[in-house]
């Protein structure tokens, strides 16, 4: 317990501050300060210390601010760079060769490494007598162990040392090189059930087998334990127990040991790395030649790597602890859960149900939801039944329930409410021939982006409803939390019938919607693909409790995953779903221990954007009537109570003007209305398409300028790309023409007489500067051989202007972004010269649209301008 000693008074001598939020001012023989009294750890000792107290500094020396008071001279050697004179403030500090520049300093030694290879080709220092008896005898045979060291044996002490460890590689010297041989060769026989060490009573039968010890591949003779030690054993486990893991169980010949296992499973969850290429780097570790016959055990290694990590699984998830066996394994209990998602009874604090509502955003589970149509499996007609070793105790959802699901599967008649999705066109009508599985539905968590238990399952089509409703449903099986967030990027369709869908399903998948309040989102960068209207109503920028979650994991999960699905395309379905439940359950645990890393960072970065965006919040805020900001407070709460009252994020389009598109549509149906009344001239191309196109000659035009003013170019790159231009120019100039015959023949009479008039001698004008005689451009009595169409050029050009305008402000909303990223995130000459760089680009971007709105507008007849 601390206290509080108060100042003594005395002269006003005084010295530094010794807290920083209390001025306490003080002499050093007499500090304000809180004492802390604590005891020793062995409880004899009691300690006192003072707290806040900040100690005076000591008075630097004269002796101590000589820059050159602390040099210590140095032996000259080669790769210092000297410092820099005048000081150590500023100085740069020491560079080594042998750290900036390894491979330099390697270089000159290349030649040293080189013969110390040759020299181990040889007997080196190690060949004149035994190392361990030191027998010298006339052609006695020498051996070495490539495990053991450099040293050389004779046979009977190099067995003798190997007896508990038969897999090291011996070599034998013929007089002139190293070769290769085994301790069955030299009549060692391994002991099992002893460890190696010799056994009272010895099974009588010697027996062969093929161990694969990475990264060589050994044959070995070896004897089973028939003594009391192992009545109780059988051979399966003297062989489990010795750490060799059998390819079979009825009198297994091939074997590998626990940590060649344990090996191969790291790089191929982590590198991908198949069994095929695995094994035949033992077979070229063994013998590179191929000269030697070596037992093929690929097959056998694929059972027993299998195996091993399925083993391994039910290990880490604490099955061989329960008196049921595996037979009371449940669904999913297998699986890696998230450590960071809520739930029930393992991270939750006790009244969580009855936090309030400012806080239930603690307690959201966000899941994201998605397919890959990456991990696809082949239809194989002489594949044989290999069920999965564990179906649906994993993270892959079970089979049976599945399938039956499916085979009741109708055939969905969807029609869309927002713009038509791939995803919805094609889950009937997706390419499967030949095809077992087409892809991979897929759940995540969506803020740690680790799997879902049961929370994958294979597709036969496309994202059809019934498959995606069974994996997210197998997914949240248990799950008794007040929200569920759903990200998913057709939510806005998914979510449509989805209680109607869910009640096909076997009941005890089934969420309690009584209890459990589901909130749907769209991804934020899939949202932009949807129509205005659904990106504000369901956007998961929208969606409260959910933070700053994008609900984009399931793209970087996937791309974690695409690497199995080259090897994963051929497998059986069994060996297929076993390799990517390895995987993912890798992947989850590699999540799980990062998060302690991962969520302090986002936390600090989330505490920061806070600020700002609170201080933005402040400055608009600020700005704003008392009425304005009740109003809009209003919609805010309105909408969030009820959706289906105006949504308060969503922008009415009307007030920015109708687009060029939109008017050339308007004016497509007025032609068809007219052509249907008879009152107008019938022909295949309209005369809005002859207005659009004069429209899209000017800009043409306009773009060759532009060239020809832009930034430098190489001149023979610049030529071309302006040839071009004007090349395709003058071909669509030629379609315009035609066009102006029959609906402007005015404008070819003036484009006749201005030829008239042009001198001859003079070379016809550049694209850039043709006159197109637009109806805007000609006579009156040109102009309106056909009713009305200086009136609908206006209305094009105001839809123009009208686009104009919306590009101009997003390119202005682009040029902030790239200035606020670049004083937050580029430092030093080449990120600022890149920055440079882009923002240069956007500004002539905006100059090109800024210069072609004034244009334009003073081309506008006076009653549409401005």
């Amino acid at each position: 317990m601390g206290t509080f000693v108060s100042p003594t008074r005395r002269a006003p001598n005084r010295s530094q501050t010794v807290d920083a939020y209390i001025d306490y001012q003080s002499r050093p023989q007499d500090i304000s300060r809180d004492t802390e009294f604590s005891s020793s750890q062995d409880g004899l000792r009691g300690v006192r210390r003072a707290v806040n107290v900040k100690h005076r500094r000591a008075a630097r020396s004269p002796h101590d601010l000589d820059v050159l008071s602390s040099w210590t001279p140095l032996p000259d050697g080669e790769g210092v760079e000297e410092a820099e004179e005048g000081g150590s403030v500023g100085s740069k500090r020491k560079r080594y060769d042998s750290s900036d520049e390894p491979m330099k300093t390697w270089r000159p030694l290349a030649g040293l490494f080189l013969q110390e290879f040759v020299r181990r080709d040889g007997p080196g220092d190690f060949g004149k007598v035994c190392g361990t008896c030191g027998t010298a005898e006339e052609g006695w045979r020498r051996f070495r162990c490539e495990d053991c060291g450099p040293s050389t044996h004779c046979q009977e002490c190099m067995t003798v040392r190997h007896e508990l460890t038969p897999l090291h590689v011996l070599e034998e010297w013929t007089g002139n090189f190293w070769t290769r041989v085994s301790l069955a060769s030299l009549g060692y026989v391994f002991q099992i059930g002893h460890g190696g060490l010799s056994c009272p009573r010895p099974a009588p039968i010697v027996r062969s087998m093929v161990v694969l010890d990475f990264p060589h591949i050994h044959e070995v003779k070896y004897r089973f334990c028939s003594c009391d030690m192992s009545d109780r054993a059988n051979n399966l486990q003297q062989l489990l127990r010795a750490g060799w893991y059998p390819a079979s169980t009825v009198d297994p010949a091939t074997c590998a040991t626990f940590k060649t296992l344990d090996s191969f499973r790291l790089l191929n969850v982590v590198g991908d790395l198949t069994v095929h290429d695995f094994v035949r780097v033992m077979e070229q570790q063994t013998d590179a030649s191929g000269l030697e016959e070596i037992p093929e055990r690929r097959k056998g290694f694929g059972r027993m790597s299998r195996q091993f990590a399925f083993v391994q699984r039910l290990k880490r998830a604490g099955r061989g602890h329960d008196a049921g066996g595996l037979d009371a394994t449940k669904p999913g209990e297998c699986s890696v859960a998230c450590w960071a998602c809520p739930q029930e009874g393992i991270n939750l604090p006790e009244g969580w149900e009855d936090v309030e509502p400012g806080y239930q955003f603690l307690y959201i589970l966000i899941i994201a939801m998605d397919a890959n149509f990456r991990l696809r499996n082949r239809l194989r007609a002489n594949a044989h039944d290999d069920p999965p070793l564990g179906s649906g105790w994993g993270h892959i959802v079970e089979q049976g329930r599945y399938k039956k699901h499916l085979r009741n599967y109708v055939a969905e008649k969807d029609i869309s409410t927002c713009i038509a999705f791939a995803a919805l066109a094609q889950k009937d009508t997706r390419l499967s021939t030949g095809l077992r599985a087409s892809g991979m539905g897929g759940v995540i968590c969506a803020r740690h982006e680790l799997v879902r238990p049961q929370g994958l399952g294979d597709l036969q089509k496309g994202e059809r409803y019934a498959n995606m409703d069974c994996i997210v449903l197998a997914a949240l099986m248990g799950v008794t939390l007040l929200y569920i967030a759903i990200a998913y990027d057709i939510v806005c369709q998914y979510r449509i019938n989805f209680q109607a869908r869910m009640a096909k399903l076997p009941p005890d998948m089934h969420l309690d919607l009584a209890r459990t309040k589901i909130l749907y989102g769209l991804p934020v960068w899939h949202a932009t693909a949807h129509e205005r209207s659904c990106q504000s109503q369901n956007s998961l920028t929208f969606q409260p409790g959910v933070g700053r979650t994008d609900g984009e994991g399931t793209e970087r999960v996937w791309s974690v995953f695409n690497g199995l699905a080259t090897a994963t395309k051929e497998m059986n379905w069994g060996a297929r779903e076993d390799g990517i439940d390895d995987k993912v359950d890798h992947h989850n645990f590699q999540k799980n221990i990062r998060q302690g890393d991962a969520l302090p960072r986002k936390l600090v970065i989330a505490i920061d954007e806070r600020d700002c965006q609170v201080t933005a919040f402040a400055e608009v805020d600020g700005t704003l009537e008392e009425s304005l900001r009740n109003e809009w407070q209003g919609m805010v709460d309105a909408w969030t109570e009820d959706r289906t009252k105006p949504n308060p994020y969503q922008l009415d389009e009307g007030t920015n003007g109708l687009s060029e598109a939109s008017i050339r549509q308007a004016l497509a149906q007025e032609e068809l209305d007219e052509a249907v009344s008879s009152n107008a001239t019938l022909h295949k191309s309209s005369v809005t398409s002859m207005l659009v196109m004069g429209l899209q000659l000017e800009d043409h035009q306009d773009r060759i300028r532009r060239e020809l003013k832009g930034r430098a170019l190489l001149a023979g790159d610049l030529t071309e790309r302006v040839a071009s231009l004007r090349r395709s120019f003058h071909v669509k100039l030629k379609q315009f023409r035609r066009l102006q015959e029959i609906y402007t023949p005015g404008a070819i009479e003036e484009l006749k007489a201005a030829e008239e008039r042009r001198d001859s001698e003079m070379p016809p004008p550049a694209a850039e500067d043709i006159v197109l005689y637009l109806p805007s451009g000609l006579t009156l009595e040109n102009r309106e051989v056909i009713r009305g169409l200086g009136e609908k050029e206006a209305r094009l050009r105001v839809g123009q202007l009208h686009d104009t305008v919306k590009r101009l402000r997003s390119r202005l909303h682009a040029k902030r972004h790239l200035l606020n990223f670049r004083e937050e995130h580029w430092v030093g000459q080449r990120a600022g010269t890149r920055a440079s760089t882009l923002l240069a680009q956007v500004g002539e971007r905006i100059e090109g649209v800024a210069t072609r709105y004034r244009e334009r507008s003073w081309q506008q007849p006076p009653h549409t301008r401005f």
